[in-house]
């Protein structure tokens, strides 16, 4: 397990210096869609999922809208081992299987309506909500993430995660650009 928790601490590390330094990113070529993919990766290892809600040593279903300009960047995680070495799946969401999603990555138009079928579903349900445009960011969003000059930072709603039965670590936490 320490190995594990040294491996987080630098996939952590590697985030913010390409989050925190706008060099870094262009040295590197990192798009922007690929650096909001990773985030997407990362935040499934700073997130916990209530003990319990069925889902325990399955895989890590992160549902993407089909108009998306991160699903082929997600889709590029497919397969890949996440918390406990469960692969992560990439699936389009569909308004009447979101309760397999542990995530849900949300885009534009698309937002309101997935929101309102999340909302219709019974019971809480511990799916951790990510959009990739704060713009417009209803309350039920739990992480916004969105360009700030030359960066990509994210805003957390630690009122939404509490109300979906999930908790985010602390360092997550304190280094997101704010919690509402």
């Amino acid at each position: 397990m320490p190995h594990l928790h040294r491996l987080y601490q630098a996939l952590l590390v590697g985030l913010c210096v390409l989050a925190c330094d706008p060099g870094a990113g262009a040295q590197e070529r990192v798009g922007e869609n690929e650096l909001k993919a990773a985030y997407v990766f990362n935040f499934i290892q700073f997130v916990e999922w209530p003990q319990g809600d069925g889902r325990a040593g399955t895989d890590w279903t992160i549902c993407v809208s089909p108009f998306s300009p991160l699903k082929r960047n997600l889709l590029a995680l497919e397969g890949r081992p996440a918390r406990k070495d469960n692969p992560i799946r990439i699936r389009l969401w569909e308004a009447n299987e979101l309760s397999d999603c542990r995530v849900l990555v949300l885009s534009g138009a698309d937002t309101d309506r997935a929101l309102r079928a999340l909302r219709a579903l019974p019971g809480k349900t511990a799916v951790l909500t990510i959009a990739d445009d704060a713009a417009a960011a209803p309350p039920e969003i739990m992480i916004a993430l969105y360009r700030e000059g030359d960066r990509i930072v994210f805003d957390i709603n630690a009122d939404a995660i509490g109300k979906a039965g999930l908790s985010v670590s602390s360092r997550l936490m304190r280094l997101s650009r704010g919690a509402r």
